[in-house]
């Protein structure tokens, strides 16, 4: 019994930190600190398959890592409809932007109708610099 609250509570907290970092991608490393650094160490092993059974139930977005970079997680409001636009991420500040707009009915019928290609939106990501990093650093919109 003892057991079954403590996985609750861990999983309380991981959920806790992924609302409150909604706005970016983390890493298991990234929660992992954030227990140990609140009071609750958990197995490395068990934050993941949280983070799977998240990612089975759509709460949160998976993003396979290039090579040599860790995979990265993101909470997703319910309804957030993240299978029908892209995301961009901002390579200095780790920002995601739920590209949510009429844009992508254009850019999928385009690329559907043009090149034959079903779109895939709902792990991709478009690598960029974000506005407020760009304004920081004049060549930062160059990258």
């Amino acid at each position: 019994m003892a057991g079954n609250s403590y996985v609750t509570a861990s999983r309380k907290k991981i959920l806790e930190f992924l609302k409150n970092n909604s706005d970016r991608t983390v890493t298991a490393a990234d929660i992992d600190a954030y227990l140990k650094q609140s009071g609750g160490e958990v197995n490395i092993t068990t934050v993941y398959r949280y983070l799977d059974k998240l990612v089975k139930d759509g709460s949160v977005l998976k993003y396979v890592a290039e090579k040599g970079s860790q995979t990265v997680y993101q909470y997703v409001e319910q309804g957030q409809q993240c299978e029908r636009h892209l995301h961009l991420k901002c390579v200095r500040c780790g920002r995601i932007i739920h590209l949510d707009c009429t844009f992508m009915d254009e850019i999928s019928n385009h690329i559907l109708n043009d090149h034959g290609f079903v779109l895939q939106c709902r792990n991709s990501i478009l690598y960029g610099t974000c506005r407020a990093c760009a304004g920081k650093d004049g060549n930062a919109a160059k990258e």
